[in-house]
């Protein structure tokens, strides 16, 4: 974990927002540098922090939570900057709001009622700027194969401009190895890995890695 994670607690109740501050700050690799009730903090105010994980209340002030996150992602991706992990709050655990957050750019969603110590976790899983814990562990209960037949070409298309290196690449990431597995594998360096999978969710529009394990599943690429 690096040396500081730093974590922006934005919307929900003030109780709950200072309940997890006192938890993460109990912790000497957790601090919250940012903690608002999300009024008048538009996406792109938000982004003008540095924050390595920001927790968004499923209910802004302004917006769903969903939309807000897309709009940031967007945006970073407009600037060509980086943007932290991003995390959706709600109150009670549901797969489909874990899904949406996945699909909105965020890498999962908790739940209130899951307790204090899981929220932590949470925060605490979202250390890799590559995380995806989220949806490897969704994927075996997600149906495979279901997308229609002309975004299936679409995609089809977009991934058959690949090399045949960044191929073997991709088919190894579809099995679900990490990228040391697959640098070992293919035998390329980890560099190579992330700048292929990242290659990846441009041509197929996404921005996130748990976005593009999600399309390959409703693709039915996924081989684990």
């Amino acid at each position: 974990m690096p040396a500081l994670l730093r974590v922006a607690l934005i919307g929900g109740s003030d109780m709950l927002r200072g309940a997890r501050r006192v938890a993460l700050e109990e912790n000497s690799n957790l601090k919250v540098v940012l903690e608002s009730d999300g009024f008048a903090l538009s996406p792109t105010d938000l982004l003008a922090y540095s924050f390595d994980v920001a927790v968004l209340d499923q209910r802004l002030p302004s917006s769903a939570a969903f939309d807000y996150v897309k709009a940031m992602q967007s945006m970073a991706k407009v600037n060509s900057s980086d943007i932290g992990r991003i995390l959706i709050s709600a109150t009670f655990q549901d797969v489909d709001l874990r899904i949406q957050a996945i699909e909105s750019g965020a890498v999962d969603c908790v739940f209130v009622d899951q307790g204090i110590e899981a929220f932590v976790s949470a925060v605490k899983m979202c250390k890799e700027p590559e995380a995806d814990y989220a949806i490897r562990e969704l994927l075996p209960e997600l149906k495979k194969g279901e997308t229609d037949k002309e975004d299936y070409a679409k995609a089809a298309t977009s991934i058959d401009s690949l090399d045949f290196k960044e191929q073997a690449i991709l088919e190894n990431f579809c099995l679900l190895k990490t990228d040391a597995q697959i640098a070992q594998t293919v035998q390329v360096p980890k560099l190579k890995v992330r700048q292929t999978i990242t290659k990846v969710q441009n041509l197929l529009l996404l921005n996130t890695r748990s976005q593009l394990l999600l399309k390959l599943c409703r693709l039915g690429a996924l081989t684990f």
